[in-house]
């Protein structure tokens, strides 16, 4: 075998590896280029199409948890939003827990009425927000059930649901008889009525006179200081109820 034989055959095998590993790396930058231009392509069409409203599915929800209704922050009517249950959605954005409330909302001139919402909470709020808790909110003059909850005033400040105050004293004179059971009390921050007694926030199982299914309503109701020992759970109170509405019930303390 002459000499130059081998170096020839060396050099040869280096010529025809850069030349394959040349052209598979072409291939493969090409491929690539494509399919992340359709990718951009996609993802810009669904940016556009986002912003005129019209994309729906994942786009839709990601956006509207990031974006959320922060207009509402300086446009929405003021009210405040009685927490009636709230469960872990398993979702963060930003790294805060997205929660599913059921608030029932309370506003001036208008019957409270429920609203099912998701909204992050702050950290510092974990353990703070519960059942039972009041929140301010704002809400959309145009859709009354898109609401936005108002972080910066503390839960339990922003003027609680007190249905005794839309006419207790009708009710009483008017209202069908029932009677209801404590189921437990929650806090109403210190508030009181005109007269000075507190205001206690009750969970109370209701059951009409007449052989009506009981239900349950919660709600903030004046007690008269000699009868708070009448607020343990378990105790049973005379109630009259609203015929137009079970939800609006007074307690008659002096039966």
């Amino acid at each position: 075998m002459p000499g130059w034989a081998v170096p020839a055959f060396v050099s040869g095998m280096i010529l025809t590896l850069s030349g394959t590993f040349t052209a598979a790396w072409s291939f493969h930058s090409t491929m690539m280029g494509r399919a992340m231009s359709v990718f951009e392509t996609e993802v810009s069409a669904a940016s556009a199409a986002s912003s005129a409203g019209t994309v729906g599915g994942f786009f839709a929800m990601v956006n509207e948890m990031t974006r959320g209704n922060d207009d509402l922050r300086t446009g929405g009517i003021p009210a405040t939003a009685l927490v009636v249950s709230m469960a872990d959605t398993g979702m963060t954005v930003n790294d805060l827990p997205m929660v599913a409330f059921e608030l029932e909302v309370c506003r001036a001139g208008a019957a409270p009425y429920r609203v099912s919402h998701r909204e992050t909470l702050p950290r510092l709020l974990v353990g703070a927000v519960l059942p039972g808790c009041v929140l301010a909110v704002r809400i959309d003059p145009a859709r009354r059930e898109r609401l936005t909850i108002d972080w910066s005033v503390p839960p339990g400040e922003g003027g609680p649901v007190i249905k005794e105050h839309l006419s207790a004293a009708d009710l009483l004179a008017r209202g069908l008889p029932g009677t209801a059971t404590v189921l437990g009390t929650f806090s109403m921050n210190g508030m009181t009525a005109e007269n000075g007694d507190p205001i206690v926030g009750f969970m109370l199982r209701v059951t009409p006179d007449g052989g009506h299914a009981p239900y349950e309503v919660r709600l903030g109701h004046r007690v008269p200081s000699a009868h708070l020992h009448r607020t343990l759970p378990g105790t049973e109170l005379p109630v009259r109820i609203a015929a137009e509405d079970p939800e609006k019930v007074a307690v008659d303390w002096e039966s």
